[in-house]
């Protein structure tokens, strides 16, 4: 069990290398900051490499639980001054404790989930906003999806707007990131997924579609929408019919629409 190394000053390099891990900086490192992240990240047994603390975790409920939790996971343990934390922490009010773990990595497989006759995937393309992205994920493991796939080019799920976007999904639902079109669609192709695309412009109604096959469905951004290259490769483009008096749906909404109407037909 590793002793709580004092950090007073927030020149001390563990405090830059939690804001570096925080802005992307540190490959395969992310920082959860707040009480419920760290126990999510307990709870999935992801591997801690270090958590930060400070009194003000104390005063929370179960404060004296995490911080002993903490102790027995984590490789190093600091404690630190309310002041420093909160130069630590991304957070407005800083909640007193934040942990540096592992990303999480998930294999191909692990995608099309204990069946994948049953797998039902959700690639977000050029989504570049993390609380959109964390959203989209937390929707996907809300209706039961089975994995998720941030392309290129769209916001990382792992830093920090997404990991709250997505209220800890982002630690429990099997994630690929940084796949290109050629790979997406070859994944599709190689588990004998029907690759669909919501498209506003499509003809077929997504209630009119067939969510009971392996599915890996693709949502793009509000504006330029899904890729060229996966719209001409997908077996089915859906449209969810919205009012005329609005333009777009935001794409964790229809990512939430779409991904029930597959619950809906798969019970």
């Amino acid at each position: 069990m590793p002793r709580s190394t004092e950090v007073t000053s927030p020149k001390n390099p563990i405090v830059h290398r939690f804001r570096d891990a925080a802005a992307g900086d540190i490959p395969g490192e992310v920082v959860l900051d707040g009480n419920r992240l760290v126990e999510e990240a307990l709870d999935a047994k992801l591997d801690v490499l270090a958590a930060a603390w400070s009194p003000k975790l104390l005063q929370a409920k179960n404060g004296h639980e995490l911080k002993r939790r903490l102790e027995q996971r984590a490789e190093e343990v600091f404690h630190a001054t309310d002041q420093v934390l909160a130069r630590m922490s991304s957070l407005t009010t800083h909640q007193g404790v934040l942990v540096l773990v592992r990303e999480p990595i998930a294999r191909e497989e692990d995608l099309l989930g204990p069946d994948p006759k049953r797998a039902l995937v959700v690639a977000a393309t050029g989504v570049r906003d993390p609380g959109n992205l964390g959203a989209m994920v937390r929707a996907t493991e809300a209706a039961g999806g089975t994995g998720f796939v941030a392309q290129a080019g769209g916001a990382d799920p792992f830093r920090d707007k997404a990991v709250r976007g997505s209220a800890g999904s982002v630690l429990r639902v099997p994630i690929r990131s940084r796949w290109d079109d050629d790979q997406l669609i070859a994944f599709a192709r190689a588990h004998g997924l029907q690759l669909l695309c919501a498209d506003h412009r499509a003809e077929t109604d997504y209630l009119d579609a067939d969510w009971t096959k392996p599915t890996l469905i693709a949502l793009g951004n509000e504006g330029a929408g899904v890729p060229d290259a996966i719209r001409e490769a997908a077996d089915v483009a859906v449209r969810i019919p919205i009012a005329e008096t609005i333009e777009s749906l935001n794409v964790a909404v229809a990512t939430g629409i779409l991904l029930f109407e597959a619950r809906r037909q798969r019970r």
